[in-house]
């Protein structure tokens, strides 16, 4: 039958392992649920300040508008004119992420708030302490400034306008002054000089109210540029070039009007830096052409002046004339020393002597008509004497005469020849001449070409120069000129959001209503790890592997250090019964006489469970003895009321003291003595160190079925551990609430070091509330040795 008990309670020992997480989730509910008051009052101060900021926020709502960025990379170019079309140097080439980081750019914020006029700001009362904003033609009267003050600093740049009638109003300043003004009237403050003027196309909105003031913020630059961080830019495609802007506005159309100004701002920008492109590109070219001119006509003029002084106009064309002239003077003068090469041939012929009326040889070279004329008329005389003088003498009249006209045509031939070789020889010395100087003047033409070409050369880079200033001068007025459709283009107009989505009062609720539970869930948490007191059982269990024997409620002081009696059913005299029974199985098989009962530090209730135990166990008729052995603070015999003056001080330091004189049977408890200290001791670790502490307990385990030691404790002198060899159970008492962390880590030592015999641990002073049975993995009911 014990082997099936056994068993069995093996059996639920893995039943209760396996539900020991859900317990320790259900004891931390127990944990929290005990601080519910906390969890209150954070609910109720989140869920506080959270209605206080929804009523207090400025409803905001979205406006959105979609745009179509102009993007060479992406193919997204929606400027259609074709006159900028093949005009280099004056496009744009942003892409979408430049585009975005211009579009974010406080100035541009800043020059649509100017352009708006959104320097002023108008509110009407709604509800205590809060302020509707009214814009456009919502706002009875205009503003119109005459002089700003650009850097103005107040603590307050709030006034109010009450209207009085219509012709005067009434200004309330900061301070509390008030002042009469007409309409129209210039007014003075730190905002600068202005005039306030009735709005003609006034329509009053549903919450206004003529009888209450209108408040005018005057507002600084500070505020644009806090726009312009509110504004969101975004891409809404990496494949397109379209973005998204969005921005919050308290007013729906005034945040439509701040979208569209800021978009044709940014257009108007990147008009004004292409026109202004091109302007300075147009004065830069005019302020190079005047130079560049100069320098063209200076070049011209240095070309003229040199071939008027070389007498040229062309110089291929000269070299190629010089050329052709000196190969036909060589022509020429060859021809020239052929006639007279002839000539002089004629003449040695003529001058030969015997051959007087011999045929003159004829000449082709020489064409002069009067040489040839005479020379046929000698060679025809010649062959008419040769002719006669076959028939007749010498000495004939007609041979003669013949002769004579001969010799006469002879000398004449002679001295012709003479003449023309004299002109041959006068041409010949001429073109010799002039050959000559085409050679010189031909020599010079390579130098005179390569000094010309460096002219004209220069001459053409000025030109290409100057043409090319001229291109792009042209390509600059055609860009002004041209109408531009700027760098986006409008695709989806602003449009606000039909309800405000600042502040969104389900996610502030919620949020409120979850740090309202996480608020004091925290400071619990952090309190609990700052916590260096045990609370929970779970709190020893993870310090210690020592096996819990049981847990006692918080005993009322009012009932005593004797919580149990026979008849008593209260909930510390079930908690005692079943530490009894636990007590049992866990020294089964094994010796529990003698138990020995401490703590860490006084206070934990050693004592208090040292009795009590011991009356639990005398109403199973078993014999118990309880020892009171914190010789230097006892406790017992004084709460007992008991009088007792000798004790086991005295029995201790007595060598013929019987036990039985120290022995006190417990009142109204069956089966229960008591021992009393007796007087405390100077010395009593030495004392207990003698002979009769071990006669005193021989001479008791003779008597009583069981021996409860309450011992001193052993965190602060070491008397408990001259019983360990004395006890077969320790049993170690913790307190919730009072003993601390660092204390369980001193047991945890004890156990690892076999210190005592089968160490137990009992949890006292437990709140009701908290404690959720026995079933943690180092309960006692489960430790076997």
């Amino acid at each position: 039958m014990e082997i099936k008990d056994l068993l069995k309670e093996l059996e639920k020992e893995e039943e209760k392992e396996n539900s020991s997480e859900q317990l320790s989730y259900k004891m931390i509910f127990f944990k929290y649920s005990q601080k519910w008051y906390w969890f209150a009052i954070g609910l109720f101060l989140c869920m506080s300040l959270a209605f206080t900021y929804i009523y207090f926020a400025t409803p905001q709502y979205e406006i959105k508008s979609t745009l179509l960025l102009k993007d060479e990379n992406k193919g997204s170019d929606f400027n259609s004119n074709a006159v900028l079309t093949n005009i280099q140097g004056y496009g744009s080439t942003s892409s979408v992420e430049n585009e975005v980081e211009v579009l974010r750019a406080e100035h541009l914020m800043i020059k649509a708030f100017d352009e708006l006029g959104f320097s002023t700001a108008y509110f009407i009362p709604n509800g205590p302490y809060r302020w509707k904003e009214i814009y456009g033609n919502e706002v009875p009267f205009t503003i119109t400034t005459l002089e700003k003050n650009e850097f103005f600093k107040v603590d307050d740049n709030n006034v109010n306008i009450l209207i009085k009638n219509e012709e005067e109003f009434q200004l309330i300043n900061p301070s509390g002054q008030t002042q009469d003004f007409k309409f129209g009237q210039k007014i003075q403050n730190f905002y600068g000089t202005f005039s306030i003027n009735r709005n003609q196309e006034f329509i009053p909105s549903s919450d206004y109210v003529s009888s209450e003031p209108i408040r005018i913020s005057f507002l600084d630059s500070s505020v644009a540029r806090g726009e312009a961080q509110n504004l969101k830019v975004e891409i809404v495609n990496k494949l397109a070039s379209v973005i998204e802007l969005s921005i919050l506005a308290e007013h729906p159309k005034k945040g439509r009007d701040l979208i569209e100004k800021l978009i044709e701002v940014y257009n108007s920008e990147a008009d004004n830096e292409k026109n202004i492109t091109a302007k300075n590109t147009i004065a830069f070219i005019d302020e190079q052409l005047i130079g560049l001119t100069e320098e063209l006509g200076a070049i011209e003029n240095k070309a003229e002046q040199y071939k008027l002084s070389n007498s040229i106009t062309d110089v291929g064309a000269e070299a190629q004339l010089y050329l052709n002239s000196t190969t036909a003077n060589r022509q020429q003068l060859a021809d020239l020393s052929i006639q007279i090469d002839v000539l002089e041939s004629i003449e040695a012929y003529m001058s030969r002597n015997g051959n007087e009326y011999e045929t003159v040889p004829g000449t082709l070279t020489v064409t002069d008509p009067t040489l040839n004329e005479l020379i046929s008329d000698f060679n025809r005389l010649s062959q008419d004497r040769e002719r006669m003088l076959r028939t007749t003498q010498p000495n004939n009249p007609i041979v003669v005469n013949i002769s004579q006209q001969l010799a006469s045509l002879r000398n004449s031939i002679v001295e012709n020849l003479r003449h023309i070789k004299n002109g041959l020889i006068i041409s010949k010395n001429s073109l010799e001449s002039t050959s000559t100087q085409f050679q010189n003047r031909a020599s010079k033409v390579p130098t005179m070409e390569k000094e010309l070409l460096d002219i004209n050369r220069e001459q053409s880079i000025k030109q290409q120069h100057y043409l090319l200033l001229v291109q792009k001068r042209e390509e600059a007025m055609l860009t002004l000129a041209a109408a531009s459709v700027g760098n986006s283009k409008t695709i989806g107009e602003p449009i606000s959001s039909e309800f405000p989505v600042k502040p969104n009062k389900k996610i502030i609720l919620a949020f409120s209503l979850l740090m309202g539970m996480a608020l004091p869930f925290g400071l619990i948490f952090i309190k609990d790890q700052w916590e260096e007191k045990i609370q929970f059982k779970s709190d020893v269990e993870k310090l210690t592997k020592t096996p819990i024997l049981g847990e006692i409620s918080k005993n009322k002081p009012t009932e005593g250090i004797r919580a149990i009696s026979k008849n008593k059913r209260n909930l510390i005299s079930e908690q005692f019964r079943f530490i009894r029974s636990n007590l049992a199985f866990s020294t089964y098989k094994k010796p529990n006489k003698t138990i020995l009962v401490t703590s860490s530090i006084s206070g934990e209730g050693k004592t208090f469970f040292s009795l009590n135990l011991a009356v639990t166990i005398g109403m199973t008729g078993k014999s118990v003895v309880v020892l009171e052995f914190d010789l230097r603070r006892p406790a017992l015999i004084s709460a007992l009321g008991m009088d007792a003056t000798k004790g086991i001080s005295e029995y201790l330091n007595s060598s013929n003291m019987q036990v039985k004189d120290i022995i006190h049977p417990l009142e109204s408890a069956e089966n229960v003595d008591i021992i009393g200290c007796g007087k405390i001791p100077e010395n009593p670790a030495e004392l207990m160190m003698g002979e009769n502490l071990q006669k005193l307990f021989n001479e008791l385990s003779k008597s009583y079925d069981h021996i409860i030691i309450d011992s001193p404790p052993i965190g602060l002198v070491a008397d408990s551990f001259i019983f360990g060899e004395f006890a077969d159970v320790t049993i170690m008492v913790l307190r919730y609430n009072y003993s601390s962390k660092l204390q369980i880590k001193t047991i945890e030592d004890v156990r690892k070091n076999k210190k005592f015999k089968q160490p137990l641990l009992v949890l006292n002073d437990a709140k009701a509330e908290i404690i959720y049975g026995y079933g943690g993995k180092n309960s006692a009911k489960y430790y076997q040795q």
